[in-house]
């Protein structure tokens, strides 16, 4: 097997001859073919076979020798794409928290986001694409490079929240409008027994009927079951996948075998599955909601004072020193400081005051309040990111991908359910 080099952050090293004692403590650890420790750097460098050692007992062999280690930290947010149910985010979250190097990983399915503290020498953000691809699904993007991240992309990606919602209804509606017959047309067999108007066009009815909410509108479900499987894991799909799977094969088999017919009954079970589906889809674009209101408290121009002209421009390509013509009634662009004139400002979507107040040369302005009735020039000071509004939206976000207790335990009911259900079902 390979070699594996890392890299450990030495502390409590106060001279030369300490670096030596910490080198020459790694060489002879089992396993280590090479340990190099810089003083200066305060890192050691170590080459060993995984087979025989590993960084948890490199880190003992420092810590005997009289010295430290600090482990390096950092977090990541990413949005995971092709999670359906509580199960998918626990699959992931479950691989996540396997890897060496994560100290702590929490995956919400609320918000299709995951968030990881780890240590960035053991791992890079190219590992965690591998870790959720491993798990069946996909890591989309990490929100830590959307640097800047403007409004527009942010509503962007509300928009595509709103589609997954109208896209759920669809399918939620295409369903009954098959499913409904069925039901309709199975009330005189189920309780008179009769199969009008034959027992033949009856059971080929249901079978045809059955086809759309199965396989056309229901395709999604068949298609997360198997990537479920295939990475060995069971969420709520692959039950629904079986159970409608199974009983809607009985309706070509009752032409060969006394059996009954259930492929009407599949097409019902993916019913209640897809409405059920919309439901949540329609939760979560609520939460989008809350964020896309906060997003439109902003101005989406500026008009910026440029070589003693006025020149308007997009939010996003207003930088930190700009100078900033804010008219009466307008709302601030950004956060910054007035340079000339005073007015009052109207800051109560910020502090909750409904009097306006008074703002004067010097004073810092919030970006979103609404200038009342002076003509100012305002100095950008924050953009982007690092705006009052921007962070608000952003601790909104983090707030919504925090896991309450109960549903911490909800998840874990969830991981269990699914393997139950399939061992007590064979």
């Amino acid at each position: 097997m390979a070699s594996k080099k890392i890299t450990l952050k030495i502390t409590d090293m106060s001279c030369a001859s300490c670096a030596q004692t910490v080198e020459k403590s790694l060489n002879k650890a089992n396993g280590v073919s090479e340990a190099q420790v810089n003083f200066a750097a305060e890192k050691a460098y170590v080459t060993f076979d995984p087979q025989q050692n590993s960084r948890d007992k490199l880190i003992e062999v420092v810590e005997n020798s009289g010295y430290g280690v600090k482990e390096e930290k950092a977090k990541t947010s990413f949005k995971v794409g092709g999670m359906t149910c509580a199960s998918c985010s626990a699959a992931v979250e479950k691989a996540l928290n396997k890897s060496d190097g994560v100290y702590q990983a929490n995956v919400n399915i609320a918000t299709e986001k995951g968030s990881v503290e780890y240590n960035p020498e053991i791992l890079s953000k190219n590992d965690f694409r591998e870790i959720v691809k491993n798990s069946g699904y996909e890591l989309l993007s990490f929100e830590d490079e959307e640097t800047d991240k403007s409004s527009e992309s942010a509503e962007d990606e509300i928009s595509d929240d709103l589609k997954k919602v109208k896209a759920a209804k669809k399918k939620m509606w295409g369903t009954w409008a098959f499913t409904i017959p069925i039901m309709l047309w199975m009330i005189p067999e189920m309780f008179f027994g009769v199969a009008w108007p034959n027992m033949q066009i009856f059971n080929l009815g249901m079978i045809v009927l059955a086809i759309p909410p199965l396989f056309i509108f229901g395709r999604k479900t068949f298609v997360t079951a198997y990537r479920a499987v295939s990475h060995g894991s069971a969420n709520m799909d692959v039950l629904i996948a079986m159970g409608t799977g199974a009983a809607f094969i009985t309706g070509p088999a009752v032409f060969f075998t006394p059996i009954a017919n259930y492929a009407g009954v599949s097409a019902m079970i993916m019913a209640f599955h897809l409405t059920g589906r919309y439901i949540e889809e329609t939760a979560k674009g609520r939460a989008s909601q809350a964020i896309r209101k906060l997003l439109e408290l902003g101005a989406k121009t500026a008009t910026i004072i440029e070589n003693g002209n006025e020149k308007e421009v997009a939010i996003e390509n207003v930088q930190p020193g700009d100078i900033m013509l804010i008219k009466p009634g307008e709302k601030i662009p950004t956060d910054g400081e007035i340079v000339e004139g005073e007015t009052t400002v109207d800051e109560s979507m910020a502090t909750g005051e409904s009097m306006p107040v008074k703002r004067k040369e010097g004073d810092e302005v919030i970006g979103a309040t609404v200038n009342q009735n002076g003509l100012i020039k305002v100095k950008a000071t924050k953009v982007g990111k690092d705006t009052f509004l921007s962070q608000v939206v952003k601790m909104v976000e983090e707030a919504q991908g925090t896991k309450v207790p109960i549903q911490e335990f909800a998840d874990k009911i969830t991981g269990i359910f699914v393997p139950t259900v399939l061992i007590i079902a064979t």
